[in-house]
């Protein structure tokens, strides 16, 4: 344990030393149990790398099914920012890689039909947004982006399930952040 926060405090140390870190996580996704945590390093003054981590937990149902919800998503993003004033904020266009993987189960063992289902995808896109920095590192973004899904495959848990779900092969990106940046301004 001691060995994991020591190099925990070298990495963030690093950080502060040679640029800026900028922490965000998504609250109204926490509202919906499927929170993002997202870590920005700013590679220039108006260059960032993004990479997110987002779970998707909890239950819903379908009329009177009761199903369980379960998966997660990684995401990687390049962003440049046009006419920075401290490094990495205001308005931005980039793209992004997504990976995410998803499942509904049925819980209800009482009919002889299972309706959930596995999902995973692979998505490249486009992204563009604004992010605000304050003078004492408080962040707050908004983004959005569409990509295409190029590998999309549904697996359904009932094997006489007939069911075809629609595809466009379509994916999107959205998301509220706010956060805190460490390390200083302008790279």
């Amino acid at each position: 344990m001691k060995k994991n926060l020591l190099l925990i405090t070298i990495l963030f140390a690093s950080f502060n030393l040679f640029g800026q870190l900028d922490l965000k996580i998504n609250p109204i996704g926490l509202l919906f149990d499927s929170p993002d945590l997202v870590a920005e390093y700013g590679l220039s003054s108006d260059f960032g790398v993004e990479l997110g981590f987002g779970l998707n937990y909890g239950d819903g149902g379908i009329g009177d099914v009761a199903l369980d919800r379960s998966g997660y998503n990684i995401l990687g993003a390049g962003k440049y920012y046009f006419g920075p004033n401290n490094g990495c904020d205001k308005f931005f266009a980039g793209v992004y890689a997504k990976q995410r993987a998803f499942s509904l189960t049925d819980n209800d063992d009482t009919d002889n039909f299972d309706f959930g289902y596995k999902s995973s995808r692979f998505a490249v896109g486009l992204l563009t947004g604004y992010k605000w920095v304050s003078g004492r590192g408080i962040v707050l973004e908004f983004a959005a982006g569409l990509g295409r899904a190029f590998s999309e495959k549904t697996t359904f848990n009932d094997e006489g399930n007939n069911l075809t779900l629609p595809s466009l092969g379509l994916d999107g990106v959205w998301r509220v952040a706010v956060g805190y940046r460490i390390g200083g301004g302008d790279n």
